[in-house]
């Protein structure tokens, strides 16, 4: 054999020997990864997909909730009504409003029979629970005692006809509003029989409030939580029927030099300040001296009679609507 034919016999030998080493490499990755993970990107794949799956099994459940209700009750299934009253909101969605129709469907065309009476319903409760007028609370007096005032003058009644005629109104026009209605506007105020100066004014005492107590002929003036004036009153006299009133009441007006009239007199005061009809808080140099048992002998026609140095005090302090607590 020749030396020419020898090199030919090895790199023929070289190249099968490459060959086959690739092959049986080709094997073992075959054997490690299944032809099946070589395409695409692998398990990564498989999770991919699976996410995609859930996303669309998701979004088609949203959708066909979506469809059922649309296909039952038409556009009114997405109204929302939001009723702000105080610090409480009321919402009402198809959740409450299915409840006060009845849906006749022709082709794609929806029309709607309200049922006055389920509205009706559901405005007495509003009125029941959001009306506090004449309503009582319960607060803890200068003494520790805990003394209960019914509201006289800063109390709220909610117009359940009038609320039931808007909702009416917002249902049959698919119409969403959002609404506060203790905002004291001119549209609010539609929505109650009667308002007062603050909402939630007959529930809490607030900052600043006047406190007043029969049985004990004596007067605090509460600002933060301190007490920042204090005197010896006369109240009305209960042996003439001229008792002062009792309840939560607020400041409606304040005067200097103020003429007051009754059956019978006509008196000048250096200070007048009012919170319940022609009740009030004024000086009364007439009394001889102030607390004790003088209202039973010398009592007022009603109001608070104060000493002029600590009136004068109160005129400064007090402000319309501000809270006057009466209590016996």
């Amino acid at each position: 054999m020749t030396d020419q034919k020898r090199k030919e016999n090895r790199k023929n030998l070289l190249i099968f020997c490459g060959i086959s080493l690739f092959l049986a490499g080709c094997l073992v990755v075959m054997q490690l990864k299944p032809w099946h993970n070589l395409v695409g990107h692998g398990t990564s794949g498989k999770e991919n997909t699976a996410a995609s799956q859930s996303d669309d099994i998701e979004t088609s459940h949203t959708s066909n909730t979506e469809n059922t209700l649309y296909s039952t009750y038409g556009p009114l299934y997405n109204i929302d009504i939001s009723l702000k009253i105080g610090n409480e909101t009321e919402h009402i969605s198809i959740d409450k409003i299915k409840d006060w129709v009845t849906v006749h469907k022709n082709g794609d065309d929806f029309t709607y029979n309200v049922h006055n009476e389920k509205i009706s319903e559901y405005t007495k409760y509003l009125a029941e629970r959001y009306s506090n007028f004449q309503s009582f609370f319960t607060f803890t007096a200068v003494d520790g005692t805990e003394q209960s005032v019914q509201n006289q003058s800063t109390g709220w009644i909610f117009d359940d006809s009038y609320a039931a005629e808007q909702l009416k109104k917002y249902i049959l026009e698919n119409r969403s509003v959002s609404l506060t209605l203790t905002d004291r506007s001119k549209e609010s105020n539609k929505w109650w029989h009667r308002v007062a100066s603050q909402y939630d004014a007959g529930d809490k005492k607030g900052d600043c409030y006047a406190e007043v107590s029969i049985s004990h002929q004596y007067m605090w003036v509460h600002q933060k939580g301190k007490i920042v004036l204090e005197s010896p009153v006369v109240t009305g006299c209960p042996y003439t029927g001229h008792d002062t009133p009792q309840g939560a009441f607020i400041i409606y007006t304040k005067q200097e030099h103020a003429t007051l009239y009754g059956p019978g007199y006509e008196t000048e005061v250096d200070y007048w300040i009012a919170f319940a009809d022609d009740i009030g808080f004024h000086d009364a140099y007439w009394q001889d001296s102030f607390g004790g048992d003088v209202y039973l002998t010398s009592g007022s026609h009603g109001c608070v009679n104060m000493p002029l140095d600590t009136v004068s005090k109160l005129y400064k302090i007090a402000y319309v609507n501000m809270p006057v607590y009466v209590y016996y």
